[in-house]
């Protein structure tokens, strides 16, 4: 039974406006979408320039700016920001929050990274390419205009995200992601390359974009129309999406320290594929709340805020064996 706030988020989405379409140009890039692949390989760190810091209630809270290590982003993406929440008294554990679907500003991952904070994690909450200061400068409205555009925003997420495990790593510090929805299918990915241990929290994640954007109300956002139209255009997304799935990655040494949480009447990302990604991480952990998609989000980060810090707790009981 899909929540009757995700229903009506759905019903919005198929029928509203224009603006809140994607895929409006189109395909895009044709090498773009012929290059499609997962960022793999040992990742570097990368430098990050902090502009600002201001401390609220025994939390600092820092900005900082950091140049791609992504070669082929768009110029408005090149630069990215990166904010940093963390106990003033210092942390040993900073994990990367990464972005969910048409999050331009870091209000909701703030909500969970002050409670992670409160429990003496800091966290690393990624601005993804096309998206805040880094959304093309002649687009209103929907900045993801094609599906090229959304590969570029989805791989640079993933190559960033790798860089900045790398770079907390680097400082000594044990090293997690998670995100939620789109954040979500994000950090799992970037927790199946990983050639060292990470604490991963998939929050409302499936395995895939596939299951979100073609069976969830996603759906009814796509403009079927400039791809072609949608009976010929949906089996070709559907490979396309599927190029992102975690399910084509062998589980690494670290899926049992994951905590899954997954709303039971998701409209969005169908439970089925949340317990896909359980099922392909052997002794992961799948945590259930009552309620939808949105509301899982606005009600719950108390929830969210511990699966990650038991993924920490987790990944040290791995570490700690024999």
């Amino acid at each position: 039974m899909i929540h009757p706030v995700d229903r009506l988020g759905a019903t919005i989405l198929a029928g509203g406006p224009e603006h809140l379409r994607f895929f409006t140009d189109g395909w895009g890039d044709p090498a773009v979408l012929d290059g499609i692949s997962v960022p793999t390989g040992p990742p570097l760190p990368i430098e990050i320039d902090w502009v600002s810091e201001n401390v609220e209630d025994g939390i600092m809270i820092e900005v900082g700016i950091f140049e791609s290590p992504v070669p082929d982003l768009p110029a408005h993406s090149r630069f990215g920001a990166v904010t940093r929440v963390s106990p003033s008294a210092g942390t040993d554990r900073m994990v990367v929050l990464m972005a969910a679907w048409n999050e331009h500003d870091a209000r909701a991952r703030l909500g969970i990274a002050r409670r992670l904070a409160r429990r003496g994690i800091g966290s690393l909450i990624l601005e993804n390419p096309y998206y805040g200061i880094r959304r093309p400068r002649d687009r209103g409205g929907q900045a993801i205009r094609t599906v090229a555009d959304f590969f570029l925003m989805g791989m640079g997420a993933v190559a960033e995200g790798r860089a900045l495990l790398a770079t907390i790593r680097a400082a000594g510090l044990t090293p997690g992601v998670a995100g939620y929805s789109m954040g979500g299918n994000v950090a799992a990915l970037i927790s199946s390359t990983m050639p060292f241990p990470v604490a991963t929290a998939p929050l409302a994640a499936s395995y895939s974009p596939a299951p979100v954007y073609l069976d969830g109300a996603l759906r009814g956002g796509i403009a079927w129309d400039a791809l072609g139209g949608e009976t010929h255009a949906e089996p070709r997304l559907r490979g396309m999406l599927l190029r992102a799935s975690v399910l084509d990655r062998p589980a690494p040494d670290h899926a049992a320290c994951a905590v899954l949480v997954a709303a039971r009447s998701d409209g969005y990302v169908p439970p089925e594929a949340t317990r896909a990604l359980r099922d392909h991480w052997p002794g992961s952990e799948l945590r259930w709340v009552s309620g939808g998609h949105a509301t899982l989000l606005w009600l719950h980060k108390g929830a969210l805020a511990r699966a990650v810090e038991a993924s920490f707790e987790r990944l040290v009981r791995i570490d700690d064996r024999p």
